[in-house]
């Protein structure tokens, strides 16, 4: 009789640990996933992190990323943020790095997670959050290194996340990027390239004013995108407004913001050589872009020749600094092409300056084929009238 019992007490008991363990086994995913949301301690840590990442302070970004990581090891964050300084570190990151696999699969890890949150209602806004930006991220990393096709399978999931985005940014402050840069591309892309009207004849409508409220909105009051929020105003200017002063603004705002940033130092420099503000380009010179990097070499040696270009008697160096641009910026792919663009276009006025039409033509249109911005093909015809 004893058998028979110990084996009904044995079974009543595995019952009551099954159900104990149903119970329990939610419960304690739903404590572990902490929300961000609610939490103003956190979402300091990850503005600290994210400033000292953009500044190129990699040590203590490190730092704040691991404390994050320990205190809410199952939230999306902090290795969407570790994602972002292995992609900073290794700036310009190219598939060919080694690094690019490891932010890759760091992002892949947040997407990961970013699953869970989206399955639990209370964290459900989080999730989508970090789907669609971690998706978003590795879709800008394949597009500036020029292999769009690999952005081909998250299109689809972007879209509806970017869609739902709009109906939740007033719950979390970060749609409103996504949702202004929405509203504004897709009124404004068309425009400037017929050819995708039938493309976006479908999809959700935009507002291409209200596209720019809500992306200065969101440089002041996001946490995660503020300075991807104010990069994209630069460019947006640049590319979309042909306002050459609002872009300078705003390139002033990341370089004031990360002096140590050098792509950021390289875009406000852009700007100002084309604006002919050299005095302020050779402060930049002397007190930002001194690192030895190439990309940074890059940097100068077109500043350099476009400032060289308008001095008398200087026209060899100029040219020569051109050519080394372009150089340097062949090795960095797509995501250096604007440089390129710029030293064949500073080829193109030298050589149309000796009267060399066929070469001054053959260097606009390779300038042309790299870039659409007008303010760089138009300093073309500004120096040859």
């Amino acid at each position: 009789m004893r058998r028979p019992l110990f084996n009904f007490y044995l079974c009543r008991m595995n019952r009551i640990l099954i159900m104990l363990a149903w119970i329990y086994i939610p419960w304690s995913t739903a404590c572990s996933q902490v929300s961000y949301l609610n939490r103003p301690d956190l979402l300091e840590k990850v503005e600290r992190c994210l400033s000292h990442t953009y500044d190129f302070s990699f040590e203590e970004a490190r730092s704040i990323q691991s404390e994050l990581a320990a205190e809410t090891p199952e939230n999306p964050a902090p290795d969407f943020l570790k994602a972002l300084i292995v992609y900073w570190e290794n700036f310009p990151l190219q598939p060919s790095d080694k690094a690019s696999e490891q932010f890759i699969d760091l992002m892949d890890r947040s997407l990961e997670l970013a699953k869970n949150y989206s399955n639990n209602s209370e964290t459900y806004i989080e999730g989508v959050f970090y789907d669609l930006f971690g998706r978003a991220f590795k879709a800008m990393f394949w597009a500036d290194n020029g292999k769009s096709a690999k952005v081909l399978p998250d299109l689809g999931t972007m879209y509806r996340q970017t869609k739902e985005g709009m109906d939740l940014k007033d719950q979390f402050v970060e749609f409103y990027f996504s949702t202004g840069l929405y509203n504004y591309y897709i009124e404004a892309y068309p425009e400037a390239h017929p050819a995708y009207k039938p493309l976006v004849s479908f999809m959700h409508k935009g507002d291409r004013e209200l596209g720019l409220e809500q992306l200065n909105y969101a440089i002041n009051h996001t946490v995660f995108l503020k300075v991807e929020a104010i990069q994209f105003m630069s460019l947006i200017q640049l590319n979309y407004e042909n306002d050459l002063n609002s872009a300078a603004i705003y390139a002033q705002r990341l370089v004031r913001d990360y002096p140590g940033n050098t792509d950021f130092q390289g875009l406000l420099i852009n700007i100002l050589l084309h604006q002919h503000r050299f005095n302020r380009v050779k402060e930049l010179l002397s007190d930002r872009v001194n690192r030895n990097d190439n990309y940074s070499e890059m940097i100068r040696t077109l500043a350099n020749a476009f400032m060289d270009e308008r001095e008398p008697g200087k026209e060899s160096l100029a040219g020569a600094g051109y050519r080394h641009t372009i150089e340097l910026a062949e090795t960095f792919g797509p995501i250096a092409d604007v440089y390129q663009a710029i030293g064949y276009m500073g080829l193109s006025r030298l050589y149309q300056r000796r009267g060399l039409r066929r070469e001054s033509e053959s260097y606009a249109r390779k300038a042309s084929h790299l870039t659409h911005y007008s303010f760089i093909l138009e300093e073309h015809a500004a120096d040859s009238r």
